[in-house]
């Protein structure tokens, strides 16, 4: 779908404040867009000092679950850490390790490592992963959850029930009936009553801040000195989680604060790991940024979940020398080729599936792959949804459990899709087997049989929530650039006001172009290289996924919409835009 390309309305009261601040004029017009769509004074969005995070104070049973895990430290217990699958759920088991032993002493040989296999076991804690705990020797007296647990009372209440108390970290949604009763502590932002004034953080963050609260309890017992290292040195592996998980840089100044505090700390290569990953990031000269976690770190973590062993990233992360974490990198980069390859393959017949849906008329798309992947699922269903600017779910049969499909569904602004699957099962009890997640994305389970049924309700409830609303792709353009203003200064000015990410995208920019030269570039082909003239100026351009013709020919102007970057090679440094769009 050829996609709407429209002027960002700037509310004038958020501009002015922004021209306060003294920025560059674009930078100005592209802090107040997203200030303004985001609710927030544009100053709020620039503090990044650590002291500005909100403490841990107001969040659910965090007194308790403070005492648990202090005196399972005191007591030097077995500890059992059970966590998601993806790059929030490894980073937060990476954080807990590194927390524990290097920060509270507690015997490397005394905490345990759990997280389900998706393939077999599926996702959160689910019954292997709960009888693997239970037959584990020793048998932990603890176990601690990150990112996992919400939706996982049964089983929770099955380690309850076998002395093995559990305390919950986590930040998806709470289910209609309730969060897991039997934990001993459930520390989730999204509890109805919970005091923690954001709701919006990553489960790794979730964990970071009950251990702020643990340390501080060990200080008060005497267990730890008052002047114990800070818990801030794990901020690499919490800015990866939580840039990796997708949740807003705009509305949540802590994840915004946690990302700018942990990019550094792997530019510097502070341990084995971020070393090891640091030549496949790019120009080793180049600045990190928040993208470079997205695309370049998360999917590598991602993809050892999604297709084997999530453990590997684990290890990685947790590698204590350079030869290790060369060893573990180099299990994830080629874990993420193979995940690639699976996933352009599946990625092309969904494509096909939904368009197919699009033209029937359907607010909302169902694709189940019959040779699908669990482990792709989320990133096939994000490929539909920003293809098609409608809410999608990609669903396969579940490995080794006939007439069982499980799926992963990603989500439009506005329309939360946790609330969307809550909603159906209120008025459906008992269509998922299982089901959990938040606003953006959420994983579910499904008898085979009762496919059809969701799909009705799944259609109607979307296009009732979704009723007058067009559903077209769309670019937001953030201002119309001026020849000369097309410089290191703009680079550097938006630069400084990221991360970008989620709700707080890169900015886009309009402007007129000459076409010197243009010729296509890549492996497979339909990505060109131009160069271009701003007025007086020459500039380098990529544009990638244009087709195998060029959408503009050498000799005319064309009116593009791009976002500047710096492009890195050998040290040195050459702006360039990168296309996104044609404008008639």
């Amino acid at each position: 779908m050829e996609p709407i390309i429209e002027l960002c309305p700037v509310d004038p009261d958020t501009l002015r404040e922004a021209q306060r601040l003294g920025l560059h004029p674009v930078v100005t017009r592209v802090l107040a867009n997203r200030a303004s769509r985001a609710g927030v004074a544009p100053d709020w969005l620039l503090d990044f000092s650590v002291h500005s995070l909100d403490p841990p104070d107001g969040l659910p049973d965090i007194d308790v679950a403070a005492e648990r895990i202090a005196h399972a430290v005191v007591a030097g217990e077995v500890i059992a850490l059970a966590t998601d699958a993806d790059s929030d759920g490894v980073n937060a088991s990476a954080v807990l390790t590194r927390a524990l032993t290097e920060h509270f002493g507690h015997p490397v040989d005394r905490v345990q490592h759990y997280i389900g296999l998706k393939l077999t076991e599926g996702y959160g804690l689910s019954d292997s992963v709960c009888e693997r705990i239970l037959a584990a020797d020793p048998r932990p007296a603890l176990v601690i959850t990150a990112d996992i647990g919400s939706s996982d009372g049964p089983r929770i209440a099955r380690l309850a029930e076998a002395g093995i108390d559990v305390v919950v970290t986590d930040h998806h949604g709470i289910p209609p009936e309730g969060g897991p009763d039997a934990a001993l502590a459930f520390v989730n932002p999204q509890r109805p009553g919970a005091r923690y004034p954001d709701p919006l953080i990553a489960g790794v963050m979730v964990a970071w801040l009950v251990l702020w609260a643990v340390r501080r309890r060990l200080i008060e017992i005497g267990h730890l000195p008052s002047r114990t290292p800070s818990l801030g040195t794990l901020f690499g592996w919490v800015a990866t989680g939580t840039v990796a998980d997708v949740v807003s840089l705009a509305r949540s100044r802590n994840n915004r604060i946690v990302v700018r505090a942990g990019i550094p700390q792997i530019e510097a290569g502070t341990h084995p790991c971020w070393r090891a990953l640091r030549s496949h990031l790019g120009d080793p000269d180049k600045p990190l940024t928040a993208s470079d976690l997205a695309f370049g770190v998360g999917p590598r973590l991602n993809a050892a979940g999604r297709l084997h062993d999530a453990m590997a990233g684990v290890r990685f992360l947790l590698a204590e020398d350079d030869a290790a974490a060369d060893l573990g990198v180099a299990v994830l980069n080629s874990t993420n080729e193979a995940r690639r390859a699976i996933e352009k393959r599946l990625t092309v017949e969904a494509l096909a599936a939904a368009e197919a849906l699009v033209e029937a008329g359907r607010s909302a798309l169902v694709v189940a792959l019959i040779d699908g992947h669990a482990g792709v699922h989320g990133i096939v269903a994000s490929r539909m949804m920003q293809a098609f600017a409608r809410p999608a779910v990609c669903l396969s049969a579940q490995q080794g459990m006939p007439g069982i499909l499980s799926g992963s569904c990603r989500s439009i602004d506005g329309l939360p899709m946790l609330e969307v699957l809550q909603a159906l099962e209120r008025a459906e009890p008992g269509l998922f087997l299982k089901y959990g997640g938040h606003a953006g994305a959420a994983g579910l389970t499904i008898e085979e049989g009762r496919l059809a049924g969701f799909e009705a309700a799944f259609e109607r409830e979307v296009a009732r929530r979704l009723d007058g609303i067009a559903l077209s792709p769309r670019i937001l353009v953030d201002v119309d650039l001026v020849p000369g203003d097309l410089g290191w200064p703009l680079l550097d000015g938006l630069a400084a006001i990221g991360p970008y990410g989620r709700e707080f995208p890169e900015p886009v920019l309009r402007s007129f172009f000459l076409v010197h030269e243009a010729r296509e570039v890549g492996a497979d082909g339909g990505h060109w290289k131009l160069t271009l003239s701003h007025g007086s100026q020459r500039v380098d351009a990529i544009w990638f996924n244009a087709g195998r013709d060029c959408p503009v020919p050498v000799g005319a102007e064309a009116r593009l919409v791009f976002t500047p970057e710096a492009n890195w090679w050998q040290g040195q440094r050459r702006l360039q835009i990168r296309i996104q769009g044609l404008q008639s």
